[in-house]
């Protein structure tokens, strides 16, 4: 009796290391998946993390701007305030387009404007005019401003016998009609002598002739 007591307390004491080796390992194993549990979610914290938003947008852009003249054969003929390098067809959109009765073909519209410049559309009127007493040019292949000559020269001046009706047109004191005068005049009568001549027009007297005198030449 006494070594049967003796035996079921060595079981006893066996069956209960076992449970505390049990235990024990159990433990670690929580332990090792609650850390990996743990990165993993620190992992995927740091993937979804928000990525800096750059404030150069809210930075101010100066643009550089020009201003341009452009006249003749357009809606609202004027002096207009643009962003550096704007094209030709950019200049035009701005004055209203083109007239009805504009020459489209005769300016380079992929041509780039330039601070100062001065945009001028002829007619279809004017350009067949020009063609039919030989001062016809083509535009210029630059910017499609008229720059060849028939205009004026390297002072700046308009040449009275040579430019086209929107050209005169645009002389301060001239306008539009008395620009259709001196168009006509010429082909009645034609060259003429002095810059004094442009008086013999109709509607262009001494008053008008002191305001523009400065401004036209005949060479």
């Amino acid at each position: 009796m006494h070594k049967l007591i003796k035996k079921f307390c060595k079981l006893g004491i066996l069956f209960c290391f076992q449970l505390f080796v049990l235990s024990a390992c159990t433990g670690k194993e929580d332990i090792v998946l609650e850390l990996s549990d743990s990165e993993t979610v620190y992992e995927n914290e740091e993937s979804v993390n928000p990525v800096p938003v750059s404030n150069s947008d809210s930075d101010t852009v100066n643009v550089e701007k020009i201003y341009v003249h452009i006249c003749g054969a357009v809606a609202v003929p004027g002096v207009y305030e643009l962003e550096a390098g704007s094209r030709v067809f950019e200049g035009i959109e701005a004055a209203g387009g083109f007239s009805e009765y504009a020459c489209e073909d005769y300016v380079n519209q992929a041509g780039q404007l330039t601070d100062g410049e001065r945009l001028v559309i002829p007619t279809m009127e004017e350009i067949e005019a020009a063609k039919a007493d030989g001062t016809y040019t083509f535009g210029s292949e630059t910017s499609g401003a008229e720059q060849s000559g028939s205009a004026g020269s390297e002072t700046g001046l308009v040449n009275i016998n040579t430019a086209s009706e929107s050209e005169l047109g645009a002389i301060s004191g001239i306008g539009a009609g008395k620009a259709a005068a001196i168009v006509k005049y010429r082909q009645e009568n034609g060259s003429f002598s002095s810059v004094e001549d442009i008086m013999k027009v109709s509607g262009i007297k001494e008053g008008t002739y002191e305001k523009i005198k400065d401004k036209i030449t005949v060479n």
